[in-house]
């Protein structure tokens, strides 16, 4: 299968060049720049802040450049989403609701549950409010550039063209003349290792580092220690079993929609249909789920016979869910309106909540509220031993806790280490009154109910390392940089030389390979554009090129394979690629438009 849209497109911007994807950067150079402000930038009236970077940053490293990143594309956001805001563009509840009950996390054995939706919000101690807000606003950006990532046209013309160069082959050699070869013909001497070094002083320093003894104090780990017993648990549970899910209902329902804002004429005539459908149920129950399937006009359960699944208190408006409680299992409801409509419910079963199945829920819940209290008792004791004892962390053995060591840290910290890596910590561990005051710091909050008090154990300032210590260094280095000079002056040479017919034979190519766009293998892009430049009119054919690690490489085509035929699906799979590309590259200039038409405001870059 010719299937580079899925396992390589690599060998399509080797031919049209790199194609950014999408969200196509620009550099925060061209913005202006302000002072004297805490937010990091402003795109109109929104405001970007630290935190909001920080929130971003997930598994990325830890560093300017990652942060610079995450900005550049946060601000590329608040530009979509001011261009929607102006243009009065906004996501309905019914959209937002389909978009919510189509999530298969959300879903059980194909249907929306209300259970499910409210597990997710809790496991991330989030309410319902906030998460539709951010689905809200990611709907608004998906709308913004759905249009410059759809239909694009792509001419059968270009797209025969393409396929031709891609599957063209070409049967190659290779002839690599390595730096190490000329080695031997580099002269240096002291002059040149010298004005090598101080043309260089950067590369050669020694970054400033800081061993740690550092004590955490985490909440998680005090309610490991917590013991609850049995009947202490079941005493929780029976008096707020409601925490744990309290009693669930299985609801089936029918929606007729009203818009917001109806005239009082249209919200009667609904009524009046769901009224007719009552009517038709009340006569034959047993119809529920196929007139729930011909007019509910719920999208997330119409197809489903109107069944919502088990959902418990709080997962549904108020006045559905009053009338869901109140029912009886089999019983279908009066017509309940609600904000989204009119809805006709019939409740298909209950279930109440066991005990030993919530156990472990209960016991995680009283463990973190003791466990709550002795962290806020042993915060304070620690802020207290860290101050009035700050010249040793021996003091915190009394809070049980155990002092730790790093190694040599520099100031970006250890990439990847949740406390070693924090910036907070960091800032605290390098600060004048820890380093030079050799005083413990404050305890700094790591986040996640974790605190941290940091000494210095040993300092190694940023120093210029003398030209003796890097000596060896130096020598590598320029031999590779004289060396890879050489080469190239003995391959464009040799090239020479080859092109003319000279010495083709004598000389230690490689095994010949064949090689195409769309499988270029190990070859780098700008090689294979060289590859593919060679005329095959006469053949031999010779290319030449210095590559940055400093080799010469000299590629011999002998053979040129035509271009295969292509199936249909092959060349919609071609075309796609070739209209995702032109749809980068309209996205890329509509978001230049968007920098000119909102104002945006770089007040700061992201610290390292």
């Amino acid at each position: 299968m010719f299937d580079f849209v899925h396992n390589n497109n690599a060998a399509i911007k080797i031919i049209l060049g790199a194609v950014a994807l999408t969200f196509v950067g620009f550099g925060v150079g061209s913005y202006t720049a302000a002072v004297d402000d805490p937010y990091l930038a402003k795109v109109g009236d929104a405001k970007i802040y630290k935190r909001d970077v920080e929130r971003q940053m997930q598994d990325q490293p830890a560093n300017a450049a990652s942060r610079q990143a995450v900005l550049e594309n946060l601000i590329r956001q608040e530009m979509l989403l001011a261009e929607a805001r102006s243009s009065h563009l906004a996501v309905s509840p019914a959209q937002l609701r389909a978009v919510i009950a189509g999530v298969p996390g959300f879903q059980d054995n194909g249907k929306f549950s209300p259970a499910r939706y409210q597990e997710f919000l809790a496991a991330r101690n989030m309410n319902a409010a906030t998460f539709e807000a951010q689905v809200s606003r990611d709907l608004l950006l998906q709308a913004q550039v759905a249009p410059f990532l759809n239909g694009q046209f792509v001419s059968r013309t270009l797209q025969t063209r393409m396929a031709a160069m891609m599957t063209e082959s070409r049967d190659v050699r290779q002839l690599v003349l390595q730096p190490e070869q000329f080695a031997g013909s580099v002269k240096l001497d002291d002059a040149m290792l010298k004005a090598y070094y101080e043309a260089n002083l950067k590369r050669f320093k020694a970054e400033e580092t800081v061993k740690l003894d550092y004590v955490l104090l985490s909440q998680a780990q005090l309610a490991q220690g917590v013991q609850v017993s049995d009947a202490d648990a079941k005493a929780y549970f029976d008096k707020n079993s409601a925490e744990f899910g309290g009693e669930q209902r299985d609801v089936s329902h029918i929606l007729l929609t009203v818009s917001k804002g109806a005239a009082a004429a249209e919200k009667a005539k609904v009524k009046a249909e769901a009224e007719a459908i009552l009517k038709q149920l009340r006569a034959n129950p047993a119809q529920f789920a196929e007139i729930a399937k011909a007019k509910s006009q719920d999208p997330g359960s119409a197809a489903n016979g109107g069944d919502l699944g088990m959902f418990g208190h709080g997962a549904m408006t108020k006045p559905f869910e009053d009338v869901a409680f109140r029912m009886q299992k089999g019983q279908i409801s009066e017509v309940v309106e609600t904000e989204y409509g009119y809805h006709i419910l019939k409740l298909n079963d209950i279930k109440g909540v066991d005990f030993e199945a919530q156990k472990p829920a209960v016991i995680a819940k009283l463990q973190q509220q003791k466990a709550a209290a002795q962290f806020r008792s042993s915060a304070e004791k620690l802020a207290e031993i860290a101050y009035q004892q700050g010249d040793s962390l021996k003091g915190m053995e009394a809070l049980g806790l155990t002092v730790q060591h790093s190694d040599a840290l520099p100031r970006s910290g250890k990439a990847g280490d949740a406390v070693l890596g924090n910036r907070k910590l960091l800032d605290a561990a390098f600060s004048d009154d820890v380093l030079k005051g050799k005083h413990n710091s404050e305890p700094v909050d790591l986040g996640n109910n974790t605190l941290a008090v940091v000494r210095m154990a040993e300092h190694q300032p940023a120093r210029q390392k003398p030209l003796a210590e890097v000596l060896e260094q130096v020598k590598a280095e320029l031999l590779a940089r004289e060396g890879g000079k050489l080469a190239a002056q003995r391959g464009q040479a040799l090239l020479a030389e080859l092109k003319a017919g000279k010495g083709v034979e004598a000389q230690a190519w490689s095994a010949s390979q064949p090689l195409s766009r769309r499988t270029p293998g190990q070859v780098p892009p700008g090689d294979v554009r060289a590859i593919f430049a060679v005329s095959g009119k006469q053949l031999p054919g010779f290319a030449g090129l210095k590559r940055d690690s400093g080799e010469f490489v000299i590629y011999r085509v002998d053979k040129v394979q035509a271009a295969q035929a292509l199936s249909p699906e092959e060349v919609n799979q071609l075309g796609g690629l070739l209209s995702e590309l032109s749809a980068n590259n309209m996205l890329a200039a509509y978001l230049e438009q968007l920098r000119q038409k909102h104002k945006v405001l770089i007040n700061q870059t992201p610290a390292e």
